[in-house]
């Protein structure tokens, strides 16, 4: 039976540079962290969208020759394009620079006690990008087998560009957000109190986080809390920030851009694949926030979480640099 470690070695690492916070502190810390990340994520995303705009030729034409009413239309159609949906995912950058900023030198942390170890970070990057798919496969098969997802074949709107860069943008935004709240919230109270408070306590914060998503509701929030507590545990069992990150990113990847559903709410129309959703069965398949927001995808990650639970307890030592 797997047994969360007393102290496991992120977290004393963390300690032995910095007495952890009261979390009620802790939690306070960590909202200004993220408020300041938002901010420069913003600036560039704003800096992004001001060149789309400049470089779209169409958009520039149909605004010369429409009404305020009409270029504020353009612009709305434009913030769902793909350019735009990529700045955003690219901006993510800015995130993982503040954080780790923040807790390399306010914390006085290692960029090994976030995750950052040398020690087979490729194969643990490639081991955490066949967790993802494996799990999301598993998820779109129980959708088909319950009729609540078809297939519809190779998606007439491909772009072999756009699916590889949006590929790196989903490695950015995985990545961004495991060392928000995995590499950085859950070591954070981890220093002070027991790992299962951490584990809890950042998959909370997570899930919250896609409070105001399109599309949510109970169940969907209660699936991204499940999934945040398998990136935890999974953060942990590996020992290192790669994995999670590569579980992360391809979890969100292989939803939008290869069998084109909702991420959370977000749709994306460049997909190797299209698959249509009954509307009738979103109990099954999600509706509009996508599948995370269906009973298809708590079953696999009920699965997936007590298969963690029940692997051998991982080595209490951190992987060398």
């Amino acid at each position: 039976m797997f047994r969360l470690p007393d102290f496991p070695p992120h977290m004393r690492q963390a300690a032995a540079s910095q007495k952890g916070q009261n979390w009620f502190v802790e939690l306070l810390i960590f909202f200004l962290v993220y408020l300041v990340s938002s901010m420069a994520m913003s600036f560039l995303m704003t800096a992004g969208l001001v060149i789309t705009v400049i470089m779209d030729r169409d958009f520039m034409l149909q605004a010369s020759e429409s009404s305020f009413q009409q270029i504020e239309l353009l612009l709305y159609r434009l913030l769902d394009s793909d350019p735009v949906l990529l700045v955003m995912l690219f901006s993510n950058a800015a995130m993982i620079f503040i954080v780790m900023l923040f807790c390399i030198v306010l914390q006085k942390r290692t960029a090994s006690s976030m995750g950052f170890v040398r020690k087979n970070a490729g194969r643990s990057y490639l081991a955490g990008a066949g967790v993802g798919l494996l799990l999301f496969g598993a998820v779109t098969l129980l959708n088909v087998l319950t009729g609540s997802l078809t297939i519809d074949g190779i998606s007439p709107d491909f772009s072999l560009l756009l699916f590889l860069l949006f590929a790196i943008g989903f490695g950015i935004q995985g990545m961004a957000e495991e060392v928000l709240c995995r590499g950085y919230l859950m070591v954070s109270v981890g220093r002070r109190y027991p790992v299962a408070a951490a584990i809890f306590i950042n998959s909370l914060v997570f899930s919250l986080l896609h409070i105001f998503n399109p599309g949510v509701s109970v169940l969907a929030i209660i699936n991204i809390l499940l999934i945040g507590m398998i990136f935890s545990l999974y953060f942990l069992r590996t020992g290192n920030i790669w994995g999670v990150g590569a579980f992360h990113s391809v979890w969100n990847f292989v939803q939008g851009n290869v069998f084109g559903m909702e991420v959370s709410g977000m749709n994306f129309s460049c997909s190797l694949l299209s698959s249509s959703a009954d509307p009738s069965k979103s109990f099954w398949n999600g509706g509009a926030f996508g599948p995370e927001g269906g009973f298809s995808v708590t079953i696999i990650l009920a699965a997936a979480l007590v298969f963690l639970l029940v692997l051998k307890k991982p080595d209490d030592s951190l992987q060398r640099q």
